[in-house]
């Protein structure tokens, strides 16, 4: 992803107004199975018309990090830092 297309997945994600966690127990790896307690939210269609290999994930956010999130498993998929 180069920075124009970083700067507009940021921009897609912000727009939905989805507030950031902060208190998590969690570590932000790729892999990592995250509680099922945590809200997950559908990622917006701009976002899988930048990175259509994400169609079917969901996200959270981390503070300023967006983390994508496999809903099957809970485990994250990418962490795009903030």
């Amino acid at each position: 992803m180069n920075t124009t297309q970083r700067t507009e997945f940021r921009q897609s994600i912000t727009s939905t107004n989805v507030r950031s966690v902060s208190n998590v127990n969690f570590s932000l790896n790729v892999g990592t199975a995250i509680p099922r307690s945590v809200s997950l939210h559908p990622l917006p269609p701009t976002i899988l018309t930048l990175v259509p290999a994400y169609r079917g994930f969901q996200f959270i956010l981390v503070r300023d990090d967006i983390v994508i999130i496999d809903p099957d498993t809970y485990e994250i998929v990418d962490v795009i830092p903030g």
